[in-house]
């Protein structure tokens, strides 16, 4: 999305002839200067949730989108082109930037009043400008003794810890999640003497080895952060004295009120009020990608009275008696709302323009000098710093309600066999080796002793939950993003060399459960390459005639337009003729002053309508090395309308704060800049006053179509104009409409005034200066009508063909108007020829006002239609193919609480949906609803400041790297550089990561409930005594060496189906995209069984294996069962494991059979640690590993048959299930296996040609038959 809308808050200011003021700079009036300090309110206005890039960037998130930029470009797509709040530089796409608050409705839809910002503005802070250093108190102790400054200190501090607070911080937070606190009550009981049966070592190892890896993981990244800090906070930045010093002094040093000097290149140490700058005008600019994520340069003003001024000395005697007041610290990146107050009172306005943010860069001046006004964490920047949304993935939330079902049922099994103790110790009264049963650690019959027994059998089969399993899921998530995601090189955009990107590591299964994906349009969709197409002058369209085609004679242009120009409308002829001898002049390279005095003149129309596209702007002009003139533009749109302009002849040369050059017929004309009127989403359109080069003053005007039509005088439009318009919008491109007007001495001289009193209030300022622009911009004469195309990116109809064959519903929200984005979505194979289009209009509202009765009315005829369209194209029950159009006034309406229900379900009911002249809060209740109402997971995807709102709304958030800047991306999940790489991010990622992390989950409950179901089987042989069966080494390792790193491996390499074979058979994904809690239960149901069935033969097995007394009548030991049976359930979960592999590679191989190899060499190495150190829990492991290693019945029960026993039930029936009912994915893999199979033959017979022609086609020739069976 383009950067839309106008600098600031506050409308520009009105100038003189003397150019004391213009174009959004600040208004006329002395004033000296002072900041003074008023006592500080506590209110600040909420930071931007909708806006805010995620809070790991320091940098601040965008607020406003609309007000800033400039042009009304943005209101491009003509009938309200810029959205219900949007626009701005950018075309129609652009929509309404939001002034930094949340978008939240309130409970009738509508945007919830915020008492927090309106007592914010009504306690102004009073700042003053010194010129000594301010002698501060600092560190710990001062802070104690003394009183609390009126003003935050300079200093940043973004780490979340110090050496003090690490400790018990980390601890408290990682005890919070609910099962790391439920091992440490495990724990704490296993330290109670005789309370357990199992040594705490057992859970204090793998509890502690999960507790550290997190808090290395916090160590390391708040080492990085600190590190961060102090490399800002000793950043020095010069601070002016009295004396004509400038003292070197480090940004946490510099304090409110100190004059700051920042030279070309440096960034802003503190939100800085412009005093002065290196050009006399007064005019600088800044680079606010830190703060917003946009590259373009941004206008700023300096203070009238102060420009020029170098020296504290000279700035001095203007501070007495006077000071600056202004609002309270707040989120607002784009609205300033302040004043200089002089001695006796007088209030000059300032505004945003008139302030340099921290963060942002100096451009393109030498320096600026500015007071500080905000400092460290009451700037702007860091009072948008929020923390990122804590996004649970749909298999977490799975996690737990498992977790909490597995404790349940520990705690009922734990109940039954303490009972089943108190039962046996009831029926064998006076056994010789229960003696002494009534007293402590046993209590004998009785609730006492019950109770005992349930911990005992609790501590002991507390493996139940795998402890290790969060580390894991962690440590799996990592792996794939930077070693799977992050080096997919069909996700590299090579052109603009920007990669895959992962922000975030714990959504990754979720790409596999993607039911609709929110996009956006300009920049996401279409290249954001604007070309100036079409203009429509005095009824007559020029453009269509452009261009070259076979057989077209290539017509003459001047040397400066590149070949393959956009800019299609400069090629054509008939507009050349109307331009006359001027464009022969520029085609022949022979531009002078006697250019206009021969030969035919330019059209007076043509002329006033290119001479209008290179004034009424905010393109900042720069010169190249080569000598040329580039142009700096908030907005693609508009930089299409100038460079257009320019190359017919009409050069936009430069631009301060008073004036504008062009150069045109030969000639560089100056205009005066009198006024601006900014660009917003409520106004839809910008104005420039000027005194032009005749002395007449005029006013021109470019806006919205349906806005700037409105306000042409009675007769100047005309049918062939507005028919112009609606072919533009038919072919897909961006509209405008042009005017001007002239203003008598008169009638400026009033406007003046009344401009100048409405700049000048401190409060209501916008809306003052808004209905003084109602006055002036009247009785317009329309001049035409602008188109402005932008291409789609390669390969977006085949992605969204991919993706709504792949089940997922693709949503456009677009600030266009409703005849470009049904254009568009058709070139973007949203919309079909056999689809039936369905809209929801503003004129389906016509005559209801405030009647929710009559609106749910209209809501439910457009349901109606959409199934009756489904039922005359006989569709098979729950499908659609109906496309849907909602027009962002009718969203508005319908976003009310009592039609959400409603709307949801008109929409849900359609295959394709564009939101057309949405604004970015529409974009986030939209994707708010989604996820609300349909509990689906949805994907959001856009590339500007204005769809940050949408992407952080979103369960998964995408940003495009673009010429939008890096806004979008800073806030997303996932970034990468064209919206084709959605369909591989979807179809094959994100299915494949679903796999394999619930593969991950259930396998990891499956070994642990293996495991413990042999303990449960033993208690049974051990009079429920809570006897436990393995050594405390071998509990305490099983989930962290002999089971872990094996699945790690899996997770990361597991390919079930090659990418080509998903991609060309999209329907694969509806196998985890409709995959729902139920099935996930019903298949770890199913995981248990298995584990049961396993734990039993493994049992008993080796339990009648072992204890068989051997041929010298002795016995094997507890412990030397015990050892078989772990080494026996170790081999059957890998084995387990490896029979659900299906793409093996060394290091799936390396890694299973390190997992069980090494179990045998840690046997031997714990039975040796007794004889040389005395731990707890490991003499009775002495010597077990020589008598296993040489016994036969370990190698034959344990190691061969009990493992093979219990997986040949497993092999049996996954053979008859692909055999007798195959899944989809399992046919596919048939196939793929015979075309290797095939391929392998020919390369045995010498035919390499051929195999490599079957492998590279493998998918794309797949039997019909087989194609309709897997479907």
């Amino acid at each position: 999305m383009q950067e839309e809308g106008a600098a600031g808050g506050a409308a520009a200011s009105v100038g003189t002839p003397s150019g004391s003021a213009a174009g959004g700079g600040p208004s006329l009036g002395m004033a000296p200067l002072e900041i003074e300090a008023a006592p500080q309110s506590t209110a600040a206005a909420p930071a931007a949730s909708t806006a805010t890039p995620a809070a790991s960037n320091s940098a601040a998130g965008v607020a406003s989108p609309s007000q800033q930029g400039g042009g009304a470009d943005g209101a491009a797509g003509g009938d309200g082109g810029a959205a219900e709040g949007g626009g701005g530089g950018g075309g129609g796409d652009d929509e309404e930037k939001d002034d930094g608050l949340p978008p939240e409705l309130d409970e009738n839809g509508d945007l919830a009043y915020d008492e927090a910002w309106e007592s914010t503005v009504q306690a102004m802070r009073r700042v003053v400008i010194h010129t000594d250093p301010v002698v501060e108190r600092k560190g710990f102790f001062a802070s104690l003794f003394s009183k609390k400054p009126e003003f935050a200190d300079n200093e940043i501090k973004t780490a979340k810890y110090n050496v003090i607070t690490f400790v018990p911080v980390n601890l408290f937070e990682q005890f919070a999640r609910v099962a790391n606190l439920y091992f440490l009550i495990i724990a704490v009981l296993q330290l109670i003497p005789g309370l357990t049966t199992t040594s705490w070592f057992t859970t204090v190892v793998p509890l502690a080895f999960v507790l550290i890896f997190n808090a290395l993981k916090e160590i390391n990244d708040d080492v990085r952060r600190h590190r961060s800090d102090r490399e800002v906070n000793n950043r020095t930045v010069a601070v002016l004295r009295e004396g004509g010093r400038e003292v070197p002094t480090s940004w946490r040093d510099v304090v409110v009120g100190d004059l700051v000097k920042v030279t070309e290149g440096q960034e802003v140490p503190a939100d800085l009020l412009l005093l002065s700058c290196s050009d006399p005008s007064g005019v600088c600019y800044a680079e606010t990608a830190n703060l917003d994520g946009e590259t373009n340069l941004k206008t700023k003003f300096c203070y009238v009275p102060t420009a020029g001024m170098r020296t504290a000395d000279e700035l001095a005697p203007l501070a007495k008696g006077s000071y600056v007041t202004c609002e309270q610290p707040n989120a607002r990146l784009y609205v300033f709302d302040g004043a200089f107050v002089d001695a006796d009172g007088r209030q000059e306005p300032l505004t945003s323009d008139n302030l340099m943010l921290r963060g942002s860069t100096l451009s393109k001046s030498d320096w600026v000098l500015g007071a500080a006004v905000f400092t460290g964490a009451e700037t702007k920047i860091m009072q948008n710093r929020t923390p990122s949304p804590r996004k649970i993935t749909q298999l977490e939330r799975h996690m737990n309600v498992l977790v909490a079902g597995l404790f349940a049922a520990l705690f009922l099994v734990s109940c039954a066999l303490a009972g089943g103790y108190q039962g046996w110790v009831a029926t064998h009264p006076g056994e010789w080796y229960l003696q002494n049963q009534d007293e402590w650690p046993y209590l004998g019959v009785g609730f006492a002793g019950w109770v005992v027994q349930v911990v005992r059998f609790m501590v002991m089969l507390s493996g139940f939950i795998p402890i290790s399993l969060y580390v894991t899921l962690e440590l799996v998530k990592l792996f794939q993003c930077a070693l799977v995601f992050n080096t997919d090189l069909f996700m590299y955009h090579r052109e603009s060399d920007t990669p895959f990107h992962c922000h975030t590591t714990n959504l990754n299964e979720d790409l596999g459960q993607v039911e609709y994906v929110l996009s956006d349009k300009t920049g996401t969709l279409t290249q954001n390459i604007m070309g100036f197409v079409w203009a429509s002058v005095n009824r007559t369209m020029y453009g269509r005639g452009g261009g070259v085609g076979v057989g077209i004679a290539t017509p003459a242009l001047p040397p400066n337009v590149p070949s393959g120009t956009p800019h299609r409308l400069v090629t054509d002829a008939a507009l050349h003729a109307q331009l006359g001898a001027q464009f022969q002049a520029l085609v022949d390279g022979e531009e002078s002053d006697a250019a206009s005095d021969v030969g035919q003149p330019p059209s007076r129309d043509v002329a006033d309508f290119l001479l209008h596209l290179a004034v009424c702007n905010t393109v900042v002009p720069g010169t190249a090395e080569d000598g040329s003139i580039v142009y700096q533009a908030t907005s693609p749109d508009e930089e299409a309308l100038v460079q257009g302009a320019a190359y017919l002849g009409y050069t936009l040369v430069s631009r301060t704060a008073d004036r504008v050059e062009v150069r045109y017929e030969g000639a560089t004309h100056m205009f005066e800049v009198l006024a601006v009127l900014d660009f917003n989403s409520d106004r839809k359109r910008m104005s420039v006053v000027c005194r032009c080069p005749d002395g007449a003053i005029r006013l021109f005007c470019k806006g919205a179509d349906a806005v700037v039509m409105g306000r042409v005088k009675e007769g100047g439009c005309n049918d062939d104009t507005r028919s112009h318009l609606q072919e533009m919008a038919v072919r897909g491109y961006r509209t405008l409409c042009i005017a001007q007007r002239t203003l008598s001495e008169r009638e400026y001289a009033t406007f003046e005034s009344q401009f100048r009193t409405a700049s000048s209030a401190v409060k209501n300022r916008e809306a003052m200066v808004a209905r003084v622009s109602e006055r002036v911009e009247a009785d317009l004469d329309l001049l035409g009508a602008t188109a402005v195309e932008d291409k789609l990116q390669d390969g977006v109809p085949q992605a969204v063909q991919a993706l709504q064959d792949a089940g997922i519903k693709v949503w456009v929200l677009t600030g266009d108007k409703v005849e470009t984005a049904i254009n568009v979505a058709l070139s973007a194979a949203l919309f079909n020829s056999s689809m039936s289009i369905v809209e929801l209009r503003e004129r389906d509202l016509e005559g209801i006002t405030d009647d929710l009765a009559a609106e749910a009315a209209v809501l439910k005829r457009k349901i109606e239609e959409v199934e009756m369209e489904n039922q005359g194209m006989m569709l098979p029950t729950g499908a659609t193919n109906v496309g849907l159009v909602i027009e962002g006034h009718a969203l508005a309406t319908f976003l009310h609480k009592a039609h959400q229900d409603a709307l949801v379900h008109l929409c849900a009911s359609c295959k394709a949906v564009v939101f057309a002249r949405v604004s970015p809060m529409q974009k986030a209740n939209v994707t708010k609803l989604v996820r609300g109402k349909l509990g689906a997971v949805a994907l959001a995807i856009g590339d500007g400041a204005n769809d940050v709102g949408m992407i952080t709304a979103a369960h998964i958030g995408v940003g495009i790297s673009g010429r939008e800047g890096r806004a979008a991306v800073l806030a997303s999940d996932y970034s990468f550089a064209q919206f084709r790489y959605v369909a591989r991010l979807l179809l094959v990622h994100g299915r494949s990561s679903y796999k394999r992390n619930i593969e991950v989950v259930q396998y990891s409950f499956y070994k642990n409930w293996a495991y413990n179901c042999t303990l449960i089987i033993y208690a049974f042989f051990s009079a429920y005594s809570a006897q436990p069966l393995y050594s405390t080494g071998l509990i305490a390792t099983l989930n962290l060496f002999w089971s872990s790193y094996v699945i790690v491996g899996y997770s990361v390499l597991e390919q079930d189906l090659s990418p080509a074979t998903v991609l060309a058979h999209p329907r694969l994904y509806t196998e985890t995209m409709r995959a729902t809690r139920s099935s996930f239960m019903w298949r770890q149901a199913i995981y248990f069984l298995q584990g049961t069935w396993h734990a039993c033969v493994v049992f008993f097995v080796v339990m009648f294996t072992m204890w068989t007394p051997a041929s010298d009548g002795i016995n094997s030991t507890l412990w030397e069962v015990g050892s078989t049976m772990y080494m026996s359930i170790v081999i059957t979960i890998n084995l387990k494991l490896a029979m659900n592999t299906r793409y093996w590679t060394w290091i799936n191989h390396l890694l299973s059979w390190l997992s069980v190899t090494t179990l045998f060499l840690f046997y031997y190495c714990y039975g040796v640690v007794w004889t040389i150190f005395h731990f707890e829990g490991v003499a009775n492991m002495a010597n077990v590993a020589p008598v296993l290693f040489s016994s036969p019945q370990f190698w034959l029960a344990g190691v061969l048959a009990a493992p093979a026993l219990a997986l040949l039930p497993d092999f049996v029936i996954n053979s008859f299930q692909r055999l007798l009912r195959p899944n989809p994915y399992q046919i596919f893999q048939e196939i793929e296996q015979r075309q290797d199979v095939k391929a392998a033959a020919m390369r045995e017979l010498g035919l390499a040609r051929a195999a490599a022609r079957v492998a590279e086609g493998q998918t794309r020739a797949v039997p019909a038959d087989e194609t309709a069976s897997a479907a």
